[in-house]
This record gives C-alpha cells, structure tokens and sequence, in this order.
C-alpha cells in the first residue's frame, strides 16, 4: 500500500496541465512555453525509466524508492518558490520529472516481481493515473484561491511522508518470484517484436499525453469556466485512471495485444469526438475519452511486456520499450502548443494525433500477426 502511495503521488505530474495558469501568471510565459514543461518533464521521465533498473541494481527496491521520493520532494520545494521561468523547468521538468520517472519504474518493478504480478503491475500503474485525478483538480481549485506555484506543497508534503513509509517496510519480495509464472496464456516470445510494441506505444499515446498536457488550456480556449474545467480535467484524470484499472479485468478475459486494440478505438472516437464538438460538454467527453484510451495504453504495456518476456527481463525490456513513450511526451504537448500559437486553435495537433492513433492501429496488426507466428516455436533465450 505505501509503495502504491508513493506512485500515486509521483503521479502528480500527470495533473500538470492545471499548473499552466499559475505558472504564466508568475513568469509571462507562451503556450508552448507551457508545453515544452511537460515536454521536458516526459523526456527526463523517460530517461530514468531506462537509467534506473541499470544504475540502481544493487540497492534495495523500497530504499531506493524512499530515496527518490525524497529527492522528489526537494525538487517540488524548489520549484515551488523558483524566482524565473529556467528555474522553474530546471526544478520542476528535469527534477520532480526525473524522479517520478525512477519511482515509477521502481514501483511498476515491485509489482512485477509480486506473488500476482498480473493483478499487481496494472494497479501500480492505475495508482500513478490517480495521482493526476486527484492533483490535478485539486491543484485548479488552490488557482481559484490564488495559491500560485505554492500549490505542490501538498503533493510534496505527500511524497515526504509515503518515503518515510516506505523506507521502514519490510522487504517481502518473494525468493522465487524471478521464476514465477509469466502470466495467463503466455510464454516468452519466439521471436523479437519490441519493435512493434514501442511503435504502437509511441503512436498510440500521442493523443493522450497531448490532453494531459494541455486539457486545462484546451478547456479554457473553449471557454470553460474554473468550475467546469476542474470538473472535465477530474474526469479526464478518472478516465485515465478507469483506462488503466480496466486491464485487470480484461486480462481475465483477453489477451494483452486485445487491450492495445481496445486502447486505440476508444482514443479514435475521443480524438473524432474533440475535433467536432460544438458545446463544451462535447469536448469535455471527447477528452475523457481520449485520457481513457490512454489508460488502457499506459497498462496493458507494461502487462504485454511482463507476458512476452517473463519477469527477469521485464525491468530492462520496459525500459527500452517506454523511450517510445518519452518520444511522444515530448513531442505532443509541444506540437500542440506551437498548433495553438500559430494558428489560435488545437485543431492541428488533433488531426496529428487522429493520423498517429491510425497508424498504431496498423502497427497493432501487425503485432498481433508477428505473434500469431511465434506460436509451437520455441521461446528466446535470455
């Protein structure tokens, strides 16, 4: 529970889009200006993704996560009371960006070298999601009341204490859990199709991480009031968080490539949704349902790699895999952003991510049939 609560809190960082206001009011700053925090954010998010499970064999798993949840909590402080907009990015985008990136590869490990791995894994990544829903409207109510960036105090408060937690749990790690079983209906793969997957990852999250990073500003160029924008953006952090509690289920009933089919529909129909709504209430349900295609992405992931590569390779295969999501991080809010300051709307950056969900859709059937193939084979070899 402590280790999902620290996740949760590195999850904050998926609330960003509410800080955007806040943060313009205290440095003057452009839309892609805004843009390019989150960019910067996903980048040295997925830079620790792939560094940790290297650099950070040899610690323990929960004295490592205590760890960098209290660096976290420095790098909210900072960022908090930064006195220019650099700093502000330095602090906020390649600090808490950073370090929510390594609890959260941390946290996802955990879970999958649990005794139920495939229950465990989608729900560590579901608590990351909470972290947005709740952050994220709580964070666009405190601007109503004029907290400025003073508002990740709470959330650094938060991180502080579940390190603390952390760091006294004893470690309960099964000793046979590297030789656990992988998982419902699935074997270590014939042949290599990482390709595929980062390419359908990379594709299909584009639209998702350009709502997370832009809701609030897509909302408000709609004219939403504080209200119903803090409403929309708790149902677009829910819709995320559902997507990713959904895969638990449907793990009972499908196998993980159905998921990534899934994803993709329900995303199409937000992205269609938001491109032709005429009344908030529209754009408002089109991106929930776009944060909820995201949220099934963002688990059934992780859950197809543990599934195709086993858990002794799940650390350093899903570091590689998730560069594909750093890739669209930064370019979908920053396309959007620039979309906006150049042309005065996001209808652009909604057509890009349409044409990018399309083609993942493509890159998932080509998967499916390059595993279909590796059936009756032999698996790979370490």
């Amino acid at each position: 529970m402590s280790v999902a609560f620290v996740c949760f809190c590195a999850g904050g960082l998926y609330g960003w889009s509410a800080l955007i206001a806040p943060l313009q009011q205290a440095f003057d700053v452009s839309t892609v200006q805004t843009g390019l925090v989150f960019s910067i954010a996903i980048v040295c998010f997925t830079l620790a993704v792939a560094v940790v499970p290297s650099i950070a064999a040899k610690t323990p798993p929960l004295r490592r996560l205590a760890l960098f949840s209290w660096a976290g909590v420095v790098s909210l402080m900072l960022a908090s009371v930064a006195p220019s907009y650099a700093l502000f990015v330095v602090c906020f985008s390649a600090g808490f960006g950073t370090f929510s990136g390594a609890i959260y590869i941390s946290a996802v490990a955990i879970a999958a070298q649990s005794r139920h791995p495939m229950r465990a894994t989608p729900l560590m990544v579901a608590a990351f999601g909470i972290g947005g829903a709740v952050f994220g409207p709580a964070w666009r109510l405190m601007e109503e009341e004029a907290w400025g960036l003073i508002a990740l105090w709470p959330l650094a408060v938060a991180l502080c204490l579940g390190g603390v937690a952390v760091w006294f749990l004893p470690d309960r790690t099964p000793p046979d859990s590297k030789e656990s079983q992988i998982g419902e209906g699935s074997r270590p793969v014939a042949i290599d199709v990482q390709g595929w997957v980062w390419l359908v990852f990379t594709l299909g999250s584009f639209g998702g991480l350009m709502v997370l990073g832009l809701a609030a500003k897509i909302l408000d160029v709609a004219g939403a009031s504080i209200a119903r924008s803090s409403v929309a953006l708790a149902g677009v952090a829910l819709g995320n968080t559902l997507g990713r509690l959904s895969v638990i289920g449907l793990s009972h009933y499908l196998s993980p490539i159905a998921g990534l089919f899934i994803s993709l529909g329900i995303g199409a129909s937000g992205l269609l949704l938001t491109q032709l709504a005429s009344a908030e209430g529209l754009l408002a349900a089109g991106l929930c349902l776009i944060a909820v295609g995201y949220g099934v992405m963002a688990s059934a992931i992780p859950t197809l790699t543990r599934s195709l590569y086993g858990p002794s390779r799940f650390q350093q295969r899903f570091a590689l895999i998730f560069t594909g999501w750093g890739l669209a991080g930064f370019c979908a809010p920053w396309v959007a952003g620039w979309s906006f300051d150049t042309t005065g709307s996001f209808e652009l950056a909604v057509y890009l991510a349409i044409g990018a969900t399309g083609v993942a859709f493509i890159g998932a059937i080509a998967l499916h049939i390059r595993l279909a193939k590796t059936r009756g084979r032999p698996p790979q070899r370490a």
